[in-house]
This record gives C-alpha cells, structure tokens and sequence, in this order.
C-alpha cells in the first residue's frame, strides 16, 4: 500500500467512526428497537425486565392506532397546504425581486432572507408570543380592527394549524427564493426579448418562457421543503406539543418514547415507518419530475 493511501486512510478515520458513531448506529439500533418490546421497564437491557423479540407487533400496533392514522394524515395535509404556500410565496417573491424596474433589489434580497440567520427557538417563540391570544399583537390589532373575539391562535387545533403554516413560511420562503432566484437569473435574455418581438405579454412570457426553464428548479425546491414539512417536529413542539401531539407523526412517535407511558419499541416502529414512507414518497417524485436525469447527464 502506497504511503499517501496511508495518510489518507489515517486522514478520513475520525470521519467515518464518528459517521459509523452518531449517524449510522443510532439507524440500526433503533431498526432494532422497533422490533422489541422496549419499554421504561426493560431498557436499558440491564433493567430487571427482559427485552424479548416481538417481530412486527409494534407495527400492527401503529397501523390500527386512531391517533397514529390521525397523526398520519394530518401530516399529508400540513405538507401539502405548508408547501403550496411556501412555493407560491418563494416563486413570487422571487420574481418580483428578479425585476429590473425594482430599485435596491439587492437590499431587499438580504433583508428577506434574515429569518435563515435567525436561531429556530428563538423565532418560535417569537411568533409564540406574537400569536397568543391575550398579549399576542396580533390579536390585539384584530381587536383594534373590530373583532370583539379575536382567533385563539395557540389552544384551538384550526387555529393553531393555520398559525404553523404562517411560521413554515416564514422560516422555508429564503431557501425558495434562493433557489427559484437563481433559476430565473440563468433564463437568457434572448429568449425573452424574442418573446417580446413577437407580442408576448408579460404573464405570457411567464407562463410559456420563465417558467417551463426553471421547473427543474422549482421542482427540486418543493421536494425537498415537503419532505421537510412531512418532518415537522421541532416548531409544532415548542409551540403547543400537547395540542399538536396526534397532528404531526414525529411528534407523535416522540411523545410516545417521552410521554406519560413510554414505549419505546413502538415510538422506534413508528419512527421507521416514517422513514419509509418519506423514502417512498421521494423516489416517487424524483422519478416523476425526472430530476435524476439531470444528474446523469
């Protein structure tokens, strides 16, 4: 073996251990767990209860549980109002920032994108705060406004859900400008000056210029922020996780390993089948929207 296959070698070890360490291991473990009986009472494996092999009893478990369905589609249904807002604010903030007549247009780029700068718990509970529905500023100029009883943003599930996907947008819509920007500053100038010699109107140009070149773009964007939003753990936690406990399915499978009774074996089950299901619904879309084609050529 040469010496610089040596060196190298010696190099890249403190990165694949800590990979096989904190990434890799967790994954198979809890693959594990998923198909035991793991619970307070017998894990660790030194408690006094034996951990016993229960093959797919966690599984069925979760696939007949009324709060993991729940759980399941309202996620499906957060994924997709989350990430049909976060998309058409990302494309319109993106094209309305891409025009030449706008003035400062820099400024403003770096002004929309302060909330990727900001901490995830502090902008929470921020808008924890903005949204409350005694002191929250936004029930306050409601009340202002006329409305006598404004929306109970933070204990009223519909409200509540309406509120999450106003914070979603607010944290997603930089990485969609980001990347829808780009697309649109990669659209040739001749192409549109062609379409304007020929007649076309700006929302023409739009539609059958702009639009068909970014799609790419714009397609790769939404997979990545829906699987994103079908994520959804940290702000529905800190914002009101016992309102939101059988709304989102990795908070769900959390509070079941760290709620009131926990188990364990079928928080690691439900987690799994999370994944799959994300893995599932990934493929699919790439397949799709025919992203892996780009990255063969």
């Amino acid at each position: 073996m040469k010496k610089t296959t040596v060196v190298a070698l010696f190099l890249i070890l403190p990165g694949i251990i800590a990979f096989l360490t904190f990434n890799l291991w967790p994954i198979v473990y809890s693959i594990y767990i998923a198909f035991t009986n793991a619970q307070l009472g017998n894990f660790p494996i030194e408690s006094t209860k034996q951990l016993q092999f229960v093959g797919l009893e966690n599984f069925k478990w979760a696939l007949s549980d009324e709060k993991f369905r729940r759980a399941f589609l309202w996620t499906w249904f957060f994924v997709l109002t989350s990430v049909t807002l976060k998309v058409s604010s990302g494309i319109f903030l993106s094209i309305l920032y891409n025009n030449k007549y706008v003035r400062g247009r820099l400024f403003y780029r770096s002004l929309l994108i302060i909330p990727w700068a900001l901490p995830l718990l502090f902008s929470i509970t921020v808008w924890r705060f903005m949204f409350d529905p005694v002191f929250g500023p936004i029930n306050i100029v409601l009340k202002s406004l006329g409305i006598s009883n404004p929306p109970n943003w933070i204990n009223d599930p519909w409200w509540g859900f309406i509120a999450l996907n106003i914070i979603e947008v607010w944290l997603a819509y930089p990485f969609m400008m980001t990347v829808i920007t780009a697309a649109l500053q990669s659209v040739p100038d001749t192409l549109i000056e062609a379409a304007i010699i020929d007649g076309a109107t700006y929302w023409q140009r739009l539609r059958h210029v702009v639009i068909p070149i970014v799609s790419k773009p714009i397609a790769f964007a939404t997979i990545l922020t829906s699987a994103a939003s079908f994520q959804y753990f940290m702000v529905p936690y800190l914002y009101n996780a016992g309102l939101f406990e059988d709304k989102f399915l990795l908070l769900y499978g959390f509070r079941k390993a760290f709620g009131a009774s926990p188990h364990y074996g079928r928080a690691a089950a439900i987690m799994v089948i999370a994944t799959l299901v994300l893995a599932v619904y990934m493929y699919i879309n790439v397949k799709i929207t025919k992203l892996q084609e780009g990255a063969k050529g």
